[in-house]
Formats: structure tokens, sequence, C-alpha cells
């Protein structure tokens, strides 16, 4: 067993002596030891399907959470032993084998954008545009969308989606479907929005569709990409292309060929993180925001995990995992809703992200939010129990959310009771001071509470209409004789004259009838409750 490790390890260098160059665009990467000009023709073949899928999908930037590297061999020969024609997540980037000639997996680097790049959709619809995508036809730039598969691969997700994106009567409206659906609209309303036709209607259609056996193709609009002119080709250095290598092996194979990296080149970190060592490969100056997170999941010192997290973030601004992580880490829940937002906004198809959030907002009595949350949640789940689960939990937040509601309600109804029995108590403490005052009185003098105030009094008549009573203080609504309507303050009942009618004709709200009434107000203006001056003495008329 030893010897077979020693001879794949051995194996793995071999190609890594050689010269290794790459070429970048956009999320893809080309590793390459087949010459520049291959890399380059290729690095177009993918930047023109990331294209194609922009078109289809609707979607203005497509993107991917990790880079997308490609190591293209120049021989079958040269690539035994790794693995080719498929994509798996290593490290920090998505690995993934290709022999000179070769088709790209469209279907695989399909799944990585509907991953990066749209909302939770219903299963069917994400197998067919896998589907659709797999035969992409490119040509420079010439793209072709549709090239039917085997009649053994044509499925009904297939057939719906090469009737939806492809055909002239749909391909058009297909991103609007889309995007409703990645925004939780139900099957009728995102079908009725993008074709104005019923989701029965469309089954049928497509049924009929792979039944005729006639597709149609769609010619999509090329990127104008000149490969010799647009990419630049660099040289790679042994240690990476050794590593990125390594990546394409599988279990004990992988492991033996990060040692010989580790071996031949010293504490490279990209190594190390390969072996799962990965405090050895911060300290060796890892940008692996992966490398990073696992570092931190690892810590004991909450301090220290915490700056840990906020290095992978850095690192990788579109990964929501450190984010997600750094919200249990912090006991403010302002800060730990500020965490969860922006990691269901980062990675909206992930329903535990969802489901924390709703949580965390039904904790902080959020519950507008949380039952929104749970909604997200319901909508991302990726399995008719989870589904479930979810719609159940929704439920209880929409109950919890109701009494509260009622709870909130019924103190605010206490709270207005008693200030208007506040207010009441201080008017009829003024009259009653009024009345004491006029029996001890001489005969036929009428004597009203008054005080110093220096600032001139104006005299309004006309109808009260409404009294607002806000805390301690009441705002009057009189229509004025000549047909306006003004508004006064009360500031102090206390130091207000109420004449002629009683108090019971202040009660807070619409005046029923109105009552003729004489106001005497200080002008001055409250721009906040919008009133135009101060009451001084209120004279019921009749």
């Amino acid at each position: 067993m030893r010897l077979l490790v020693a001879l794949l390890a051995a194996a793995a260098a071999l190609p890594a002596a050689e010269q290794w160059l790459v070429a970048r665009a956009g999320p893809f990467e080309v590793y390459t030891n087949a010459g520049a000009r291959a890399a380059r023709e290729l690095l177009a073949d993918l930047e023109q399907f990331r294209n194609a899928f922009r078109q289809v999908t609707g979607k203005e930037e497509v993107v991917s959470v990790w880079p997308i590297r490609v190591v293209l061999f120049e021989s079958a020969r040269q690539a035994q032993g790794y693995r080719t024609g498929s994509f798996e997540l290593r490290r920090d980037g998505w690995a993934g084998g290709l022999i000179k000639g070769q088709r790209p997996p469209f279907a695989a680097l399909t799944r990585i954008l509907i991953d990066s790049n749209l909302g939770p959709l219903p299963g069917e619809f994400e197998q067919g545009l896998e589907a659709v995508f797999a035969t992409l036809a490119i040509d420079r730039t010439r793209v072709v969308l549709g090239e039917p598969p085997p009649a053994s691969e044509r499925t009904p997700a297939w057939a719906k989606m090469h009737l939806l994106a492809v055909t002239a009567e749909y391909g058009g409206r297909v991103r609007v479907l889309l995007s409703n659906l990645e925004q939780g609209a139900d099957c009728v309303a995102a079908y009725k929005n993008a074709f104005a036709r019923s989701p029965e209607e469309i089954d049928r259609a497509a049924a009929a569709y792979a039944e005729g056996g006639k597709f149609e193709l769609r010619k999509l609009s090329g990127a104008p990409i000149d490969p010799a002119r647009d990419y630049r080709v660099r040289e790679v250095a042994g240690s990476l292309a050794a590593v990125l290598l390594a990546d394409l092996r599988e279990r004990e194979a992988a492991q033996a060929a990060y040692r010989d990296v580790l071996n031949r080149y010293g504490a490279t970190p990209e190594a190390l993180e390969g072996l799962g060592l990965y405090a050895e490969a911060v300290a060796a100056g890892s940008t692996s925001a992966r490398c990073h997170l696992e570092h931190a999941l690892r810590l004991t010192d909450q301090q220290g995990a915490r700056a840990a997290l906020e290095k992978a973030a850095a690192l990788n601004p579109r990964w929501a995992e450190p984010v997600f992580r750094l919200a249990s880490l912090t006991p403010d829940a302002a800060e730990k809703l500020r965490y969860l937002r922006k990691a269901t906004q980062l990675a909206p198809r992930n329903s535990s992200y969802w489901e924390a959030l709703a949580e965390a907002a039904l904790a902080a009595k959020e519950f507008t939010e949380a039952g929104k949350a749970w909604a997200a949640a319901e909508h991302a789940a990726t399995s008719p129990e989870e589904r479930e689960r979810l719609r159940l939990a929704r439920r209880r937040v929409e109950a919890e959310r109701i009494a509260h509601a009622e709870e909130t309600r019924r103190r605010e109804r206490e709270e207005i009771t008693r200030l208007k029995e506040k207010l009441l108590e201080n008017i009829r403490e003024a009259e009653a001071r009024v009345a004491r005052k006029n029996a001890e009185a001489p005969p036929g003098e009428k004597v009203v509470e008054w005080w110093d105030d220096t600032r001139p009094a104006e005299k309004l008549t006309g109808k009260l209409a409404q009294v607002d009573c806000i805390g301690a203080q009441a705002r009057l609504m009189i229509d004025s004789s000549d047909g306006k309507r003004v508004q006064l303050l009360i500031r102090d009942a206390t130091q207000v004259v109420i004449l002629g009618g009683g108090v019971q004709t202040l009660g807070c709200g619409p005046q029923k009838p109105p009552r003729e009434v004489s106001i005497e107000y200080v002008p001055q203006a409250d721009a906040k409750l919008k009133t135009a001056g101060e009451v001084k003495l209120v004279e019921f008329l009749q």
C-alpha cells in the first residue's frame, strides 16, 4: 500500500515539472500545460457560456461565490489518474480537469451559476436549466442553445425548459418566469406574468412539444471576444501547479500529493490547507477564506475565532458562511440580526440561514420580520418534510405576532384612557378653583382665575369640532365663523379657564355635536403640533 501511495505521489509530480500557464476572466481560471492558445480558447468558450446564462436568466451580472479552476491537460495520457469532466469544491475553489479538445461540463457549470446567482426555484426548473445548457454549442462568437440530447435523456424537466427557454414563442420571457419564481411567487402567478398561461396549459404544451420530436434552436448573442487580444496568459509557479493537480486527486492519493508538495516546496499554505492543517496554513500566510473559517471553528478562544471569521469574510465577501458564524458569537441582539440579514442576502437559497434570522427576529419581538424570514425559509426548503416543518413554525410565529399586537393595542388603549382622565382631572381642578373664588367674591362681581402674562391675547369664535389628547396636552380644532379651521394648543390645563359648559364638553375626540365657543389665546405657532397659539380661556356660548 505504501509503495502504491509513493508511486501516485511521484506520478502527481511529473506534470507539474512542465511549464504551466494560467489565463483568467470573470470567475474562470484556466491552468494548462497545453500552451497559451489552448488556454485562451477554452477561457473564451467559458465566458461565452456565462454570457448565454446571463441572457436566458436575465441577470445583469453573473458571478460565482468561488473561483472556477479548470486544469487543461495536453493529452489523455497526461490526465490519467486525475478527475476530469466534473467539478468539486476543493480548498477555496471549484476544481475540475479537462483534456484538450474535450467539451466543458456545461451542466455542472450551470449548477454552480444557479447556486451563486439565482434565488430558490422549484427543482424541475433547476434541473431543466442544467439539461438545456448541457448541450450548449459554441463556435467562437456563435452560440446556439437547444441542441437536443439523446432520446433517453429527454426528461420532462428538459422538455419544459427547452420549450420555455429556447422556442420563439416563450424564450424571450423565460427570465420573467424565473424572476417571479425566485422571489417566491406561486406558479400560477409566475406563469401568468410571464406567458399569460396557466401551469396546466404550459404542462400540456411541454408534453405535446416533447412528443412531437421537433425541437427549435435559439441563437444567442455571442460576446465580442477575441481570445488573443482579450486574455493575458501568465506563467504559474511549480508549487501552485502541483497543488492544483493534487486538488484533482481523490482521498489517499490527494493526501500523498499534498505531502509531496510540502517535501518539494516547503510550507506552502495551499498544500497545508489541503491536508487539513489549517492553523499551520494560516501561520504560513494563507489567503483562503475557507482555511480561515476552518481555523476559526477549531479555536476555543472566542476573540480569536471572531478575528478569523472576520478575516474569512473579508477574503471572500460573496461567501455567507463566515458572516452567519459571526452571528453566533455576538450577544448583542441588534448585531446578531445585522449579521443574519447579510447572510441571507448573500445566500438566499439557504433555508437554515433564514430560519436562524426568523428565530433571532422572534426573540427581538420583530414579528413582521420573523414572519417574512419564516416564509423565505419555507420557500428555500429543499424537501417536502423540511417545508412542512417550516410552515408549522411560521404558523406559530403568526399566532405570537397576533397576540403581541393585541397586547400592544390593549396597552395603548389603557394609556389613552389614563391621559384622558388626567386631562379631565386637571380641568376639574381649574374649574373648582374658579368656582370657589366666585363664591367668595362680592355680589355682582365675577372672578376669573388668571395669571401675569405680558403676551397679548387674541379672541376666536366658532365651533369646537374636536379635541386631540396628546399626553398632558390637548389640541383643539375650531371651525371659525369665517369658515377656516384653526388648531390651538392647551399646553397646561391647570392654566386654562373654562366657562359655561362643564368639563365633560372637553372630552377627547370628535365633539358631538360641535359647540359654539369663544376662545382667548396667545398667538404662538407650534410647527410640530401644527397649532397657531396657546389657549388661555374657553367659554361655551350654548
